[in-house]
């Protein structure tokens, strides 16, 4: 059993030092921000010893994600701003809540939609960029036909053009 223990204080320690530094913090700066040594976060990075509630609760303070240091998932904890949408949500009654919903869900459509229509732009502009190679062939088929022949004739331009004309 104190193989498995110590196995996951491993695992832990490479979690909490991959979250702390995706967040941007040193082991210095979170040693500083909740008053605790560096030789402790060194220790709980390495595996050597087991962090309390009182300091993964001060991660969390700092911004770094406490789930994914415990469980190795990410996002199952709500932002501050997704946390502070919930908790207004829960201060209105039922109505409010309803038409809440309906708001949220048609601007979401919306987002999607506009989305979608940059994209559609974005793509439109690409094919404006090369305006002169369409028109050389009439159809898809004859293209393929003109790029094996190409090595030194002329005949299937001459053949291209003669469609067009």
């Amino acid at each position: 059993m104190s193989s498995n223990k110590s196995e996951y204080l491993t695992i832990l320690g490479d979690r909490l030092a991959k979250e702390r530094s995706r967040c941007g913090h040193t082991q210095k700066s979170v040693a500083d921000e909740l008053e605790i040594t560096a030789r402790t976060q060194i220790k709980y990075e390495i595996g050597e010893t087991a962090p309390d509630a009182y300091y993964l609760h001060g991660l969390s303070a700092i911004g770094i994600d406490v789930t994914y240091v415990l469980t190795g998932t990410r996002g199952a904890a709500p932002s501050v701003e997704e946390s502070e949408l919930i908790a207004s949500y829960r201060c209105v009654d039922a109505a409010t809540r309803n038409a809440l919903v309906q708001l949220l869900d048609g601007m979401a459509r919306m987002s999607v939609a506009s989305r979608k229509k940059r994209d559609f732009y974005a793509v439109r502009d690409v094919k404006r960029g090369k305006p002169g190679r369409r028109p050389k062939s009439a159809s898809t088929d004859a293209q393929p036909e003109g790029r094996a022949g190409e090595q030194g004739s002329s005949a299937p331009e001459e053949g291209g053009t003669a469609q067009n004309a």
